[in-house]
Formats: C-alpha cells, sequence, structure tokens
C-alpha cells in the first residue's frame, strides 16, 4: 500500500517538474549566445536573484531525487524473480559428476 501511494506521489512529481521545467523563461539567446561573445558575462558575470520557477524546480527535483531513491531501496530483490540459474545455484546442482575424458586407444601391431 505504501509502495503504490509513494508511486503515485512520484508520478505527479515527474508531471509538476515537466511543467515547471516547460513554464520558465528561456535565458537571453540561449546556447547560441554562449558560442559568440554576447554570452561571455552570463558565464562569467553574476546571475539574477532565482525566481518562483527555479526555487520550484530545484525544490521537485529533490522530492524526485529522494522518491527515487526510496522506491528503489522499497523494490527489493525479494520481489524480484530469480532465475533459473540463480535458483539451481541456491537448491545445488543435481548433475552427474563429470568424468575426465580418456585418452583414445591405439591399436597394438602385433
Amino acid at each position: 500500500m505504501l509502495y503504490k501511494i509513494l508511486v503515485a506521489i512520484y508520478l505527479i512529481t515527474v508531471i509538476l517538474m515537466i511543467i515547471v521545467i516547460l513554464l520558465q523563461e528561456p535565458k537571453e539567446g540561449g546556447l547560441s549566445t554562449g558560442i559568440g561573445g554576447a554570452g561571455v558575462e552570463n558565464i562569467l558575470g553574476v546571475r539574477g536573484a532565482p525566481t518562483f520557477f527555479t526555487k520550484l524546480t530545484a525544490a521537485l527535483g529533490g522530492i524526485f531525487l529522494a522518491l527515487s531513491l526510496v522506491l528503489s531501496l522499497l523494490h527489493s530483490p525479494t520481489r524480484m524473480t530469480k532465475s533459473v540459474i540463480e535458483k539451481e545455484v541456491k537448491q545445488g546442482l543435481n548433475l552427474p559428476p563429470i568424468q575426465a575424458p580418456q585418452a583414445p586407444q591405439t591399436p597394438q601391431n602385433k
């Protein structure tokens, strides 16, 4: 039950992150100004105060990361199905013992 609730919160967080990221204002010129001389002050200069959407994106990113870790821990290996090889190794292989190959017999000349 807890797992399903956390998955629902996780999906809501993902949808909200997508919406918030798409609502953010694009920076001045984007990547194209970073290549030329106009983007140098953006790279080396002081950025403005973070907006509401920037703070919300960071908060949702933290929630996303925390929920990802918790959900991965809750989905323990005991819930997953084991492979046939793992089952056989745990039960012990019931194979006949392997015998070394015998040297080929050469006919004796008489």
